[in-house]
């Protein structure tokens, strides 16, 4: 009787294992099949890590962001006659565009969060080779700027003498 019923549990475990091992294959050639079409790790990504909130609050301080600057350029006009904003339109117009450019460092600083770590990696030139091609940057510049005004004055002159 007790050897009946281990061999029935065992191979009720045999069964299940079976089954969990053909769902598992199920589940990692779906994984697979996504993971090569590219979309799967986007969509995750942007599932996970950015809310729709993110882009919302985007959204909405882009828009603060350039009415205030309309208000300031003055493109958009405030009347006189709206309480409170009518009487201090440029102070409400830089309101706007200090809560529009916080809106928008909040709703764009989770996309960037990740590469901060990455800049500690970066190994910088050190202060006197950074110096030392600036240095030779800006001779460059000033050698082909000298050039260019050599040929256009040449060029000039061959001009002048034929027409």
């Amino acid at each position: 009787m007790a050897e009946e019923v281990k061999e029935t549990v065992t191979e009720e475990s045999s069964v299940k294992n079976e089954v969990e091992k053909k769902i598992q294959k199920q589940i990692e050639k779906k994984n697979e099949k996504n993971e090569r079409l590219g979309i799967y790790r986007v969509w995750e990504y942007i599932k996970e890590e950015h809310k729709w909130e993110s882009y919302v609050c985007l959204f909405f301080s882009l828009l603060v962001l350039i009415l205030g600057c309309l208000m300031l350029n003055g493109t958009l006009v405030v009347k006189d006659n709206i309480p409170v904003i009518g009487s201090i339109p440029t102070l409400f117009a830089w309101i706007l565009v200090v809560l529009g450019a916080g809106g928008l460092v909040y709703s764009v600083y989770p996309f960037f969060k990740p590469a901060f770590p990455e800049f500690r990696k970066i190994s910088w030139l050190t202060g006197r080779k950074f110096l030392g091609n600036t240095i030779r940057v800006f001779l460059f510049l000033i050698i082909f700027t000298l050039l260019f005004l050599l040929y256009d004055s040449f060029i000039t002159e061959i001009l002048a003498l034929i027409l």
